[in-house]
């Protein structure tokens, strides 16, 4: 066996080896990936900076490391290192995600797209942050989609538990959505499998919460608050923030009273500390309506304008377009299989008809498109221009 191919090998285990590290105990592996941060090799310290981010992000304090990531980003890309790009540029994506920055993390996990192989694990994390996205515009059965794509590009997911729990439980959720919350059980039975093979309590946790609402989809409101208190506990105990917000504003739906505005209150809590503007949003909601139940206007107005804020916040009208081209241009790309001539051909053909597409709606009077619509033709337009001129510089001899 060559060195090379060994030294390869020798980084893959150790990466796996880290890996099950930072599911297992990531209060142990964070001081030592901090110490690596600096180090004078730059492949290692933008490692140890994606591991760093993993466990930060679960404990809700990601947004510290967000100059560190971009930072990295800058500097992977000026070293023509585009798979490590490519990581990074997703990572960046669920930050913004989480915060409700959702046309920024579409951006990035397009970045991601652009500069990582198809078949790569940066890839299928980007396709469903993109699936993460749909969901959050309400529409499901494209969502599912879109994981379909992550799933057949990544052929190494059944080896990845990771991975294969993420999936899994996206699946659930467009399942549940679509066809009812009994189709999405099968699908929560392989997340909470899997996410025990990788020792990874984060997504044993989210199983349970999302059999918990499956239970309340059902009517069955004595086993959803079992399960969404079952879930919290197990999220506190390694440290999930995100998924304790949700169980709590899950309990505080299930419940009244005073029961029900000390759960919400703590998730409303734990959702400002996150930055989550949808989780804040929730929160707020189910106050509002709480004080209103008790007769405290005053209160329940002050909080359903704070959820109308925040509802307005997430409102971004570029949104559609920006996911609809970006997912066009995915799905409607032929089989890795095809001659590079051939795609060549393909994409060219698509750039000129884009350019002129582009210069017909600046040319249009004022009057003959209402300029919302203009601008969000252009968007669109100089999007996938973008994505196909990186197309053909990647296919460029």
């Amino acid at each position: 066996m060559s060195s090379s191919k060994t030294t390869v090998r020798r980084s893959q285990a150790d990466k796996a080896r880290w890996e099950r590290v930072l599911m297992r105990r990531p209060a142990w592996a964070l001081p030592r990936l901090r110490a690596l941060l600096h180090t004078a090799d730059p492949q290692l310290a933008r490692a140890a900076l994606q591991g760093a981010f993993f466990v930060l992000e679960r404990w809700g304090r990601a947004a510290e490391l967000q100059g560190e990531l971009q930072q990295a980003l800058n500097d992977a890309k000026s070293q023509r290192a585009l798979a490590e790009a490519a990581e990074l540029s997703e990572a960046l994506g669920r930050l913004h995600y989480q915060r409700g920055d959702y046309v920024q993390a579409c951006q990035a996990w397009a970045q991601t797209l652009d500069w990582a192989l198809d078949d790569s694990r940066a890839a299928c994390l980007a396709r469903i942050g993109l699936t993460h996205l749909c969901y959050a515009l309400g529409d499901w059965a494209r969502g599912g989609r879109v994981l379909d794509q992550a799933e057949a590009h990544y052929r190494r997911l059944a080896a990845d538990p990771y991975l294969h729990a993420k999936v899994a439980l996206n699946r659930a959720v467009s399942l549940r959505a679509t066809q009812g919350p009994q189709a999405a059980l099968p699908a929560l039975d392989e997340a909470l499998a899997a996410a025990r093979a990788a020792g990874h309590h984060d997504y044993e946790a989210e199983a349970i919460w999302h059999r918990a609402r499956c239970a309340r989809d059902s009517g069955d409101a004595a086993e959803a608050l079992l399960l969404a208190r079952q879930a919290q506990g197990l999220a506190q105990r390694c440290g999930y923030r995100w998924l304790q917000a949700q169980a709590s504003l899950l309990q505080a739906e299930l419940q009244d009273g005073d029961l029900a505005l000390a759960a919400a209150g703590a998730a409303l809590s734990l959702a400002e500390v996150l930055q989550s503007r949808s989780l804040q949003a929730a929160a707020h909601g189910r106050l509002a309506e709480l004080m209103q139940a008790q007769g405290e206007f005053g209160p329940s107005w002050y909080h359903a304008q704070q959820r109308q804020q925040l509802d307005a916040s997430l409102g971004q009208p570029e949104l559609p377009g920006l996911l609809e081209a970006l997912i066009r241009f995915e799905g409607e790309l032929p089989e890795a299989a095809a001659p590079a001539g051939e795609l060549a051909g393909l994409l060219r053909r698509a750039l000129g008809e884009l350019s002129g597409l582009a210069q017909h709606v600046r040319g249009l009077p004022a009057g003959e498109i209402v300029p919302a619509t203009q601008a969000e033709l252009l968007r669109t337009a100089t999007r996938v221009e973008h994505l196909l001129q990186q197309g053909l510089r990647q296919m460029a001899p």
